[in-house]
């Protein structure tokens, strides 16, 4: 997260949380969707933003 302003580091650091915390919950392996659509919705947005992390 370099670059990032330190509020939002903290935001999606909590999001990142959240999914993790959801996917134990479930017991879900990283290959199968959250079932809950604002859940898999934030998940798809913290890899879109690892994704355009990696590639700059």
């Amino acid at each position: 997260m370099t670059g990032r302003d330190p509020i939002a580091a903290a935001v999606i650091e909590a999001a990142r949380r959240l999914v993790a915390n959801r996917r134990w919950a479930q017991e879900l392996p990283p290959e199968r969707p959250l079932p809950d659509a604002l859940h898999a919705a934030l998940e798809s947005a913290i890899q879109a933003l690892d994704a355009a992390e990696a590639t700059s």
